[in-house]
């Protein structure tokens, strides 16, 4: 009430409140006047409708800010306030006030006696200089004059009340009889209200005449907003006008960049064609002397010393003439290039002009005395802008100058390289010199035909590598749509590039061919062939003065950061070349592509092109650290920068600038590929200092257009946007047109949440009217069997069916999803985050980066014009979004890193060449988790313990446990391999509970499972149930709600496992093949179970406090049971964890109860 009916501050301008606010600012129900002819005036259409915020006389209104204050006693006032604010002091010869009760706001009835009338300048129609009486009709007055009774008044205002028949309406705020409060036949009179029908000044009524100061200043008033109103739109235009300039000083930059980039090209190619005039012309003088000199030697000739002397003289001044020319074509270019360095600093250096205060003090002249400081600030801002784009004009106006007359240079230059090309690239052969030379053979009698062919062969073997072009190999049907590839053009660039260089830089987007063609590319180089050589013999790990013959080279091998990703690309590779994974022979071809990733090695006999993940190549480097048996290592996608491809980089680069004696001085070429151009950091990164060693070379996309479209607003439930979203363009899409299928994939952050989202589609999907497509959900994630990974590539094989693929960011990089011509991205992607300081590493939801999104993107427009529809709006694109994601290797636990350096040979790994250095804080707490681990000693070498856990494909600590549970003392390696399997398989293996009633059912069911040591054994005993059932498996999988297939992949783990075991000797036999009779483990099992996870992970223990918390034996930070562990709300004197997590608070996962004692002898040990 305050805001409505308050006094108002000098900075309120009187903006109208808002009508939802003010009752009384709503037109009346049955207002006569609301569609009287009569145009508004000027004042009336700027005037703020609705209730003023100021005081108006007796309570009714307000007026402008600067009118006298409320109470105070001034001539002609009424007893409720001060005269009408647009007016001067009313004259004392005005008739006084009847000494009634004052009407309008006074009375607590809301506006009876008269109340709030109508617009005291409405004048009926006419202007403000006509000076007829603005009487008009007698009519009702404005809101508050619709009765003389408090009822009938309130009745009116807000029931939409119509005077009673035969009583007179009161005069009102604007009446023609009464004053404010209206005739005296009616009740008392308003402030300064006449008597009946006598036509005089009424105080407010429609007979008061405005005076001439009220006429000025209502004049000053509207050319103050005018001017306020002129001053905004004045800021607003100038702020586009900076974005113009802004964007033109922009455009500016780019056009001069890439004129720089142009002038560099024309240069070299200038400097190129004179190096090669001279060389040409040199190469023609010497055979002129030459020819000259047989011909003196067999033929009679009138050569003498005055010709060659003439010759001579002709040689030297062409050389000068060259060598001016060559000279000016260096100082235009040098020229030109100062130039372009000069108009770009000249756009980023600040110049000061002021072009924007020069009218400063003819603006002082019309300034407002009362002016309460924003016209002053409106104008200095107006100056800013004016500076801002007279500044940023001017630079424009010298880049256009400066871009005008570089390109107009550049122009010049391209016609003297063509002036010059003609003369130096011609390869027709002289025909007179030919039948000169014809003729001396003749005459000599030369055995010309050998002289011919040893020529000839000279020839051939100087340009074979350089000039012969290699027949593409493979099957012939897949030629074509391989030549339709964009990097198709580019192989003998390629192939040009790594004869000269050991390193290359390629990027192209996903889908330009690179991962499969560039292999194809280069397997037949003469480089790339196996080659046998002489070393020096490793004896224990150190070189040996006896040497050793070694095979080096013969294969390229393709890493890739997934194994979806190699096992798609080998099988298509082996399609393209004609030869199956199988190795048998197929047109010629035998065992061409093979691959090696984890649980699935397929590497035929003779294979040249081998994909693996950069985790297999890694565990090859451990035992090969020369990688003989490559020529070539290609690191595909590196953009993603996971921790073993950071490894990688660094390995392969001190290979390649090694003295490469352990290769018997083969060099290994690398080629470095990614989708992104933002690989500057990386060519660095190769590049060595002495010599140049690193080309780069950018490979033309194929990508149709694709629209994005953004969520209008922020989408509080990402998986009911996401079903809105398919359901709709399944049903509005049609399946295919010109350019294939019109198939969905859309974005998630996991295995959890692509299962659920595919349910729900499945059901939905099932109640479509039959007239609809069918729908076939195919998930694509990390942990998926090889077979079902592959099925999300193929396309839908029942009729009228459109294929939805469900992955998480596996689909960004790497492969491309065939048919897919639609992208639902929810912008999110899980990421680890390592704390180093609470040793706690978290799987977190975060937003994924602008790079991603682009990916995404792309994804629908590799077979045609697509969309992408994102599940975020504009504004968190571009303001929420990071431009890149963090390398992992900064985010992540990097003990394992640190272990595979430590197992290669590497002494000091603060040292060791990476991309991106992580905290020297994470690498130290590593150095000191592995000596824990006894895999380094007191010196930080690798120790035989530390060369054992390196063995196995799992993380240190886990590899630790697996060594220990091999003690005599222990001896529980199959029990200890079945706990790792369940919990490194993936999401938990045990599903989470979504409503009550299905929660009682299945605790249930799993009560069986269930173990009071806790978690540990739990796993253990789920995995020996599930492999003792052998009838139906997905049926008890289901009662007990157990993901079926997290239990297939932790079988995979468990196979790999015992028979890393048996080879490395942790198991002296095979174990038995499933299935096997259960046998519940017994307490004393169970106990050296947990003991030897001791071994591995006494750091992730914590002790019972008084008040009932735990706290961590290492930082002591209190930490509670997750509520999905069996020992949840059980009180242990100390508990063994696994995970150390943190969502509402700091939470113990896969938990053990253990006793004190062993945790103070885990420590002493």
């Amino acid at each position: 009430m305050k805001k409505i009916f308050g006094r108002k501050d000098k900075s309120d301008r009187g903006s109208p409140a808002p009508q939802d606010e003010n009752p009384y600012a709503r037109q009346p129900a049955e207002d006569p006047y609301a569609n009287a002819p009569a145009p508004n005036s000027n004042y009336q259409s700027n005037r703020p409708m609705g209730l003023p915020s100021g005081p108006r006389p007796g309570g009714g209104g307000g007026g402008l800010p600067r009118g006298p204050a409320a109470g105070r006693a001034v001539p002609g006032a009424g007893p409720g306030g001060p005269p009408p604010p647009y007016s001067s002091p009313q004259p004392n010869n005005r008739a006084p006030p009847p000494q009634q009760q004052s009407s309008g706001y006074g009375n607590d009835r809301f506006g009876a006696q008269g109340g709030y009338g109508g617009n005291r300048y409405d004048n009926g129609g006419a202007p403000y200089d006509n000076k007829q009486p603005r009487g008009g009709p007698q009519r009702q007055g404005g809101y508050g004059g619709l009765g003389s009774l408090d009822d009938d008044n309130r009745a009116g205002l807000f029931n939409d009340y119509k005077p009673p028949t035969g009583r007179q309406a009161p005069g009102g705020y604007g009446g023609s009889s009464g004053g404010y409060g209206g005739s005296s036949q009616s009740g008392p009179g308003g402030y300064g209200g006449s008597q009946p029908n006598n036509g005089g000044y009424g105080g407010y009524g429609e007979d008061r005449e405005l005076t001439e100061e009220e006429q000025q200043e209502m004049a000053v008033q509207d050319i103050k907003r005018e001017i306020i109103d002129t001053q905004k739109a004045t800021i607003a235009s100038g702020q586009r006008s900076l974005q113009m300039v802004g964007a033109g000083t922009e455009s500016a930059m780019n056009i001069a960049q890439a004129l720089a980039r142009q002038r560099e090209h024309l240069d070299n190619a200038e400097r190129n064609i004179d190096n090669s005039s001279v060389h040409n012309r040199i190469a023609k003088e010497q055979t002129k002397r030459l020819d000259k000199l047989n011909g003196s030697m067999f033929i009679p000739s009138g050569l003498n010393k005055k010709k060659l002397a003439e010759l001579d003289e002709r040689t030297r001044i062409s050389e000068q003439e060259e060598m001016r020319a060559r000279d000016e074509a260096r100082a235009g270019a040098y020229q030109g290039r100062q130039r372009l360095e000069g108009m770009m600093q000249d756009l980023q250096k600040p110049t000061t002009l002021g072009a924007g205060r020069a009218n400063r003090s003819r603006r002082e002249e019309f300034k407002f005395e009362d002016d309460d400081g924003e016209q002053e600030a409106n104008n200095e801002e107006i100056d800013n802008q004016i500076d801002e784009i007279s500044r940023g004009v001017s630079a424009l106006h010298g880049a256009a100058r400066m871009i005008n007359e570089e390109l107009e240079d550049q122009i010049r230059q391209v016609g003297r390289i063509t002036d010059k090309t003609p003369t130096n690239v011609a390869r027709s052969p002289d025909q007179t010199m030919s039948k000169k030379r014809k003729h001396e053979a003749d005459v000599v009698k030369i055995d010309s035909q050998k002289a011919s062919s040893d020529s000839k062969k000279a020839s051939q073997s100087t340009t074979k590598e350089s000039s012969q072009p290699i027949k593409a190999p493979g099957d012939p049907k897949y030629l074509p749509t391989r030549q339709a590839l964009p990097i198709w053009k580019y192989q003998d660039d390629i192939r040009r590039v790594l004869r000269a260089n050991d390193v290359l830089v390629l990027v192209g987007e996903t889908g330009s061919g690179k991962s499969t063609q560039v292999p194809q590319f280069l397997f037949q180089e003469k480089w790339c062939q196996r080659k046998t050589v002489k070393v020096k013999k490793q004896v224990e790990g150190k070189e040996a003065e006896v040497e050793e013959e070694v095979g080096v080279g013969g294969v390229i091998a393709i890493t890739q950061p997934r194994r979806v990703a190699a096992t798609t690309l080998a099988h298509r590779v082996s399609k393209e070349a004609g030869t199956p994974l199988t190795g048998q022979d197929v047109k010629g071809a035998k065992g061409l592509v093979g691959y090696s990733v984890r649980f699935d090695h397929r590497v035929p006999k003779g294979t040249k092109i081998k994909y693996v993940t950069e985790g297999m190549l890694l565990q090859e480097l451990l035992r090969d650290p020369h990688l003989r048996q490559y020529s070539a290592i290609v690191v595909d996608e590196i953009h993603e920068r996971s921790v073993d491809v950071d490894l990688l980089s660094g390995f392969l680069k001190q290979i390649v600038r090694g003295d490469k004696a352990g290769r018997g001085g083969v060099p290994l070429k690398v080629v470095v590929m990614s989708a992104t151009a933002n690989v500057e950091g990386i060519k660095a990164f190769f590049s060595d200092e002495e010599k140049s060693i690193v080309e780069y070379l950018q490979i033309e996309g194929r990508q149709f257009p694709v629209d994005i479209v953004h969520t209008p607003k922020p989408v509080p439930d990402i998986q009911e946007a996401l079903l809105k979203t398919i359901f709709k363009l399944h049903t509005e899409q049609p399946l295919q047109d010109k350019y294939g299928k019109n198939d969905i994939l859309a974005f998630l952050t996991g295995q959890e949440e692509i299962e659920s989202a595919q349910r729900l589609i499945e059901e939905y999907a099932a109640t479509l009217a039959a007239n609809v497509p069918k729908v076939k959900v195919l998930p694509l994630f990390g942990q998926l069997s090889m077979e079902a990974q592959h099925e999300a590539f193929q396309p839908a094989k029942a009729p009228f069916t459109r294929k939805v693929v469900l992955a998480t960011n596996i689909a960004e990089t790497s492969v491309t999803v065939p048919g897919v011509r639609f992208v639902v991205d929810c912008g999110k992607s899980k990421v680890k985050q390592y704390r180093p300081r609470l040793g706690m590493e978290s799987l977190l939801v975060k937003p994924i980066s602008k790079s991603s999104a682009i990916q995404r993107a792309g994804r629908a427009g590799r077979e045609g014009p697509g969309k992408c529809y994102r599940l975020y709006t504009e504004d968190s694109y571009e303001e929420v979004l990071e431009k890149t994601d963090l390398p992992e290797i900064l985010r992540t636990d990097v003990l394992g890193a640190v272990l595979t350096m430590k197992a290669r040979g590497i002494r000091d790994v603060f040292t060791f060449p990476l991309m991106d250095r992580p905290a020297a804080e994470s690498v130290e707490k590593a150095l000191v988790h592995l000596r824990m681990l006894h895999a380094l000693d007191d010196s930080a070498e690798i120790t035989d313990m530390g060369r054992k856990i390196v063995l196995f494909p799992v993380t240190a600590p886990y590899a630790r446990v697996l060594v220990a549970a091999a003690e005599p003392r222990f001896d529980c390696v199959l029990d200890v391999i079945d706990i790792i399997s369940c919990i490194t398989a993936g999401d938990d293996i045990f599903m989470h509970i979504r409503n009550e009633q299905d929660g009682e059912e299945v605790e249930a069911a799993r009560k069986e499972l269930w173990r009071r040591e806790g978690d540990l054994l739990t796993y253990l005993t789920t995995m020996q149930r599930y492999t003792a059932e052998n009838a139906d498996r997905p049926k008890w999988c289901k009662a007990r709600k157990i993901n079926m297939r997290n239990m297939r992949q932790a079988l995979n783990i468990r196979k790999q496992l015992r028979g890393l075991c048996v080879r490395h000797g942790l198991l002296s036999e095979a174990p038995p093949p499933d299935p096997q009779l259960f046998v519940p483990a017994s307490p004393e099992q169970a106990e050296a179970v947990i003991k030897c996870f001791m071994k591995g992970f006494a750091l992730k223990t914590a002790l019972l406090m008084p008040d009932s918390s735990y706290a961590t034996s290492v930082g002591k930070h209190v930490v509670a049971i997750h509520p999905s562990s069996v020992l949840h709300g059980q009180k242990k004197e100390a508990i063994m964890f696994l995970e150390h997590v943190y969502t509402q608070k700091s939470y113990a996962k896969k938990v053990s109860a253990v006793q004190a004692e062993w945790v103070a002898q885990a420590f002493e040990e």
